[in-house]
């Protein structure tokens, strides 16, 4: 398995979180949205420039800005 940011998945993909990274405030926001390691998520839509990233877990379904996106490492 390799380790990549949630911004290389496709459409429709499910993976596994391996880390998250990035600041406390952003890391305690995503731990509020359920994205923790070990947790899976699905990658729902992509905008056209690849700006935001409508994600899923199995606790709620929210947008990410594309940097904040990037500090979400899933296993594939």
């Amino acid at each position: 398995m390799s380790i990549c940011p949630i911004t290389s998945l496709s459409k429709g993909m499910r993976a596994k979180v391996a880390e998250v990274e990035g600041e406390g405030a952003l890391r305690s926001r995503l731990a509020a949205l359920g994205v923790r390691p070990g947790k899976e998520v699905t990658l729902f839509r992509v905008s056209p420039l690849r700006r935001t990233y409508l994600v899923g877990t199995d606790e709620s379904v929210f947008a990410l800005g594309k940097e904040a996106a990037a500090c979400v490492k899933v296993e594939r």
